[in-house]
């Protein structure tokens, strides 16, 4: 639209002055280089990537940043601004590169603030990876998100000779202390100890993720401090959802606790008692347990007066009926994977006449072909209901097979400095 208006004054003008008008008199017609820095940051910031998800393997295909990046000289640090708040890396090629940019162009370091580094599950990191990851978080100013995996250190006791193992945080100390967000990876299925100094070094954590991390001992509320700003807390395969049960009731904050990923040894939602005591704890909101294989729910759901949001996969929400579930249930969010076989009865029983709560909201992971036999049917009987329904679909994202799709961006995203980087990043996440 701007185009089509300098246009139209140019056409006005002679030959004669179009030929003696300058480049900065035409400059001076563009209305949008007079805005101040502070409101073309915030224009640009709508062209911002899709929001970050570990789960995905392909990287956005919005380029609308590139290609303001490259209009002039102003555009181009203001565009630079906005990509380098949130970096996510999908290859280990990408992070070798971003260290090197790091080392080369020290400006950027003050411009990040969130960091996702690619992770395995159940997958031990290379070592010179590790040290990729680290050498980039202590280069970088100050952070207040990290996706980042933990070096297992190995300590002898000179007593007996036994060994220890322990989880370490790569953050010198001092750094990143305005950390809020941080997810945390294990290194392989080694047990190992809680990351001493973490509880003390980052008191403003308000989300905490641990992610096929193998805890040899509990984590106990009289020796590990708590976070006392801790809101959310997940626990991805590994044995924390277990072994941190005691710690997290100290954290006066939590309102929201998701298990997923491989059921927990110990960890039974089919007893009669609560697996965790924290999942009935007063102060919880909402809660999601979900790929833990389990197809029956207890009792003790319906002590959970004061959840209002609830997130079960189609095991465990096949099982259940109305009596069953939180008695003031605002949400419920169903998971289903290309292998479960969906039914109708399971929805008419909790959505029919007297619906359990007034938001529906059911997400694939894989295309599903015993849910679309009855999608129309579920849309007809959440309406009648006066229940809110939303179906979302997550293909493309990594789950418990592979379409050809991911696949083909795994082969991709091979490309690697070396065997050992390759057999690490061709490992399922």
């Amino acid at each position: 639209m701007h185009c089509e208006s300098l246009m139209k004054i140019m056409d006005r003008q002679t030959t004669t002055q179009v030929d003696s008008t300058t480049a900065q008199d035409i400059r001076s017609l563009c209305f949008i280089s007079k805005l101040p820095k502070e409101v073309l940051l915030t224009i640009f910031a709508y062209l911002r990537q899709e929001p970050r998800s570990p789960r995905c393997v392909s990287a956005s295909r919005n380029r609308d940043l590139h290609h303001v990046s490259l209009v002039c000289r102003q555009w181009n640090s203001l565009a630079a601004h906005i990509c380098y708040q949130s970096v996510q890396f999908y290859n280990v090629q990408s992070v070798l590169r971003f260290r090197r940019m790091l080392q080369d162009s020290p400006h950027i370091r003050k411009i990040v603030k969130t960091l996702v580094f690619p992770a395995r599950l159940g997958r031990t990191c290379p070592p010179e990876l590790l040290d990729a990851f680290e050498e980039i978080t202590n280069l970088v100013d100050d952070i207040s998100t990290l996706s980042i995996t933990l070096r297992c250190v190995e300590k002898k006791l000179l007593e007996d000779e036994i060994s220890e193992f322990f989880h370490v945080l790569p953050i010198d100390e001092g750094r990143h202390s305005d950390l809020r967000d941080l997810s945390i990876y294990g290194d392989g299925t080694i047990l190992a100890k809680f990351p001493v100094g973490l509880t003390s070094q980052f008191v403003h954590i308000k989300w905490l993720g641990l992610k096929g991390v193998f805890l040899s001992e509990p984590v106990l509320a009289d020796t590990i401090p708590a976070l006392p700003k801790l809101f959310s807390f997940t626990s991805v395969s590994g044995n924390t959802a277990m072994m941190m049960d005691d710690w997290l009731l100290s954290c006066p904050k939590l309102e929201q606790v998701a298990v997923t990923g491989h059921q927990p040894p110990g960890f039974s939602p089919g007893a009669d008692d609560p697996p965790m005591r924290v999942l009935v704890h007063g102060n919880l909101n909402y809660w999601c347990l979900s790929g833990l294989g389990e197809t029956k729910m207890g009792k003790w759901l319906a002590s959970c007066e004061s959840v209002r949001s609830l997130l079960l996969d189609w095991g465990l929400f096949s099982s259940c009926y109305p009596g069953l579930f939180p008695p003031v249930l605002y949400r419920l969010s169903v998971e289903i994977s290309s292998r479960d076989v969906v039914s109708l009865d399971a929805f008419k029983r909790n959505f029919g006449k007297n619906p359990i709560c007034d938001h529906l909201t059911v997400t694939m992971w894989r295309r599903n072909k015993t849910f679309e036999y009855i999608e129309g049917a579920l849309r007809t009987l959440c309406a009648d209901s006066g229940v809110t329904l939303m179906i979302r679909d997550r293909s493309g994202y990594i789950g418990d097979d592979e379409t050809p799709l991911v696949s083909n961006l795994k082969q991709v995203f091979k490309v690697g400095p070396s065997k050992q980087f390759r057999s690490w990043e061709m490992a399922r996440t």
